[in-house]
């Protein structure tokens, strides 16, 4: 440290090294000049404070301003001499602005802490997380659509603004069980797609423990075993008759047909070969990914017919894709069924006599169309090639036979039943009243 009457060319003369120099006026002891290797030229005091309460004494340096930014040698040197009769009058009177600085920037470092914190927390918010895991991890599975219809209606709508840290077991456990009131079969599909969500949360440390350990998944419901009978279907059909828009035409493919409420929904113009009467599905649109070919038969290609070609898919959304939401949908096919029935009643009848509607679902209008076509003789292995089935009747043996499509046997089912269904709607047939349609049975 040099020591040297500051003046304006000794200042400016001082050249800058490597690390900051420290250069002391010999005219006023402790009033000093700091130059920085970038060549800033600061006036400043140094002095050995007190020793207070014990506390050794400490060097303090305050600093007064910047050469020529406005000071001049004169004025820092009258500044200096104001400062340090302050420090020989109060001993360091400057230790309780160096805590407000200090208070300070603790005050900002916390604050910045929080922020983060906070920007953190909507990051990894149970509604971010999820759109992450959709994109990260459900999508390498063919059935990630109905993963994130689970959780946007199911989780997402529960906890969408929760810091994915904060569900707990009984969270849970209390969305699931409220669920499983109104269908368990939602509530185990529920639990089986927020259950990988969590797994897939500690992979990336994002909880420390997954809500979902020590939970059990639903019991798997029973299965239903509920089919129309032929006044139901008739009336189902004369419903679909009064009902706005094409959900009626819908719900007459899915009689017609037996294929799932999805795949008839996202029907395109471009899967159906009219003049050949072939509906082809392809793989990434059926529940086991094959390649489905359904036959047409007259009574479902002239529904076909009726429809008016507005874009890609027979029945749009209001949006963009194709038609979903089909709560809203049956509860008004329910009541058109009751006005259906109504029509058909007696003046003098009771109303429970009615048909109730509610008692069935879309779902089995499927299992009813299968069970119409084994009544009519259509063996059951053809029946599971016409609903594109892969189960306990396909397997061992039987399974061999799956290189062959059944296409002759398929089309005489579907071409059957719709006859059938055709002569259900019209009453020209009265209920159980079945023909046996010959098809080919594995030997």
């Amino acid at each position: 440290m040099a020591t040297l009457k500051l003046t304006k060319t000794s200042v400016e003369a001082v050249s800058p090294g490597v690390k900051d120099i420290y250069c002391w006026d010999a005219q006023l002891s402790r009033f000093g000049l700091r130059v920085t290797p970038s060549g800033s030229r600061i006036y400043l005091i140094q002095y050995r404070s007190r020793a207070v309460a014990g506390e050794p004494p400490k060097t303090r340096r305050i600093t007064i301003g910047h050469h020529g930014k406005p000071w001049t040698v004169d004025q820092a040197r009258s500044e200096a001499k104001r400062l340090l009769a302050q420090v020989d009058l109060a001993g360091d009177p400057f230790a309780a602005r160096e805590a407000d600085r200090f208070a300070r920037r603790a005050a900002i470092d916390a604050a910045e802490v929080e922020a983060l914190r906070l920007a953190d927390r909507q990051r990894d918010t149970f509604r971010a997380v999820a759109e992450r895991f959709i994109d990260l991890r459900a999508k390498r599975n063919r059935s990630w659509q109905e993963t994130e219809r689970l959780l946007r209606h199911g989780p997402v709508a529960q906890w969408g603004e929760r810091h994915i840290g904060d569900i707990r077991r009984a969270d849970v456990a209390d969305l699931i069980d409220s669920i499983t009131k109104r269908s368990p079969a939602i509530a185990r599909a529920t639990f089986a797609a927020v259950r990988p969500l969590f797994s897939w949360c500690l992979e990336r440390d994002l909880i420390t423990t997954s809500p979902c350990e020590g939970l059990r998944a639903p019991p798997r419901p029973k299965s239903r075993e509920r089919v129309l009978t032929d006044e139901e279907i008739k009336l189902a059909w004369q419903g679909s008759d009064r009902l706005s828009g094409l959900f009626g035409p819908l719900v007459k493919l899915l009689i017609l047909t037996g294929q799932r409420r999805a795949e008839v929904a996202g029907m395109t113009w471009a899967e159906l070969d009219l003049d050949a009467g072939i509906w082809r599905l392809p793989g990434d649109r059926t529940k086991n990914g094959r390649d489905h070919e359904v036959d047409l038969s007259d009574q479902a290609l002239a529904v076909i017919a009726d429809i008016p070609k507005t874009g890609p898919h027979l029945f749009p959304a209001r949006g963009e894709g194709a038609a979903r939401g089909f709560s809203a949908t049956k509860r008004q096919l329910n009541r058109r069924v009751r006005e259906a029935g109504e029509a058909e009643l007696d003046t003098g009848e009771e109303a429970e006599e009615l048909p109730d509607a509610s008692t069935w679902r879309l779902h089995d209008l499927r299992r009813t169309a299968a069970t119409g076509m084994a009544a009519l003789g259509v063996a059951p292995h053809v029946v599971e090639r016409v609903l594109n089935h892969v189960s306990g009747s396909q397997g061992g043996l039987v399974g061999v036979y799956q290189r062959h499509e059944y296409r002759t046997e398929r089309k005489a089912a579907l071409a059957a039943w719709g006859s059938k269904v055709e002569a259900i709607v019209s009453g020209r047939e009265e209920p159980n009243n079945v023909t046996p349609l010959p098809v080919r049975r594995l030997s």
